[in-house]
């Protein structure tokens, strides 16, 4: 089976759920109930933050790589990013390492393209929400991704970098997003949510959207799993 090299930290919540959902599903697939092999590599949040919202995507490349190579000389199979953010430099990143990486946009794109959706909503860090990189693939592929509104962002990236990034779950601040979920599918016709953040499933574990849902880490994580089987 193919060793599994995680880059995390970003924030460490998400990087936990990665390696829970990770070694279940492995161990459920194994003939022999086993868990996974796997390194994980974790980088500062903040730092990476910094690189992104300062625009220093070289940098930020240089930054990430330090952690790819690391995980590389502990002999990983292939690498994984365990946060949608850094993920706009994912193609400069997948050029200088040795070993394959999987993305984490490409599995949701299949899947909302396979449900037939065209006009889908993106919710997730400021900066996921404002860059294109993150919603080129459906565009390119006739899928309208809408974004809320500046204020609407501002607020949800509060939550996800004051709330969830510490594993705290705010009823009240669900409820406001809950209800610019409701606004988009009134004013904007959408027709699903992406949860482009990888912390946005805690708020949402026990409950539902009122229309279908596509997790980025789920469908990252089941890419996962596959290829750690893959002949």
């Amino acid at each position: 089976m193919k060793k599994l090299g995680i880059l995390g930290g970003m924030g460490p919540e998400s990087t936990l759920l990665y390696y829970k959902e990770i070694a279940e599903q492995y161990s459920k697939r194994h003939p022999e109930g086993y868990f996974p092999s796997l390194s994980i590599e974790t980088v500062n949040m903040y730092e990476m933050l910094g690189y992104c919202k300062a625009g220093e995507y070289r940098e930020l490349t240089d930054y990430l790589l330090r952690g790819i190579f690391n995980l590389e000389h502990s002999g990983v199979d292939f690498i994984i990013i365990a946060s949608n953010t850094p993920h706009v430099v994912f193609d400069l990143l997948e050029e200088r390492a040795n070993v394959p990486l999987l993305s984490i946009v490409e599995p949701t794109f299949q899947a909302v393209q396979k449900k037939g959706y065209n006009r889908i909503a993106w919710l997730g860090t400021g900066f996921t929400m404002e860059k294109t990189f993150f919603r080129k693939r459906f565009i390119e592929n006739g899928i309208d991704a809408v974004i809320p509104n500046a204020e609407e962002r501002k607020f949800i990236d509060h939550v996800i970098a004051d709330e969830l990034e510490f594993g705290i779950v705010n009823p009240e601040s669900k409820n406001k997003i809950n209800t610019i979920v409701q606004r988009l599918i009134q004013e904007e016709q959408i027709a699903a949510v992406i949860l482009g953040c990888t912390e946005l499933p805690l708020m949402y574990a026990d409950d539902k959207l009122p229309i279908p849902v596509f997790d980025t880490l789920q469908y990252h994580i089941a890419g996962i799993i596959d290829y750690m089987f893959k002949e």
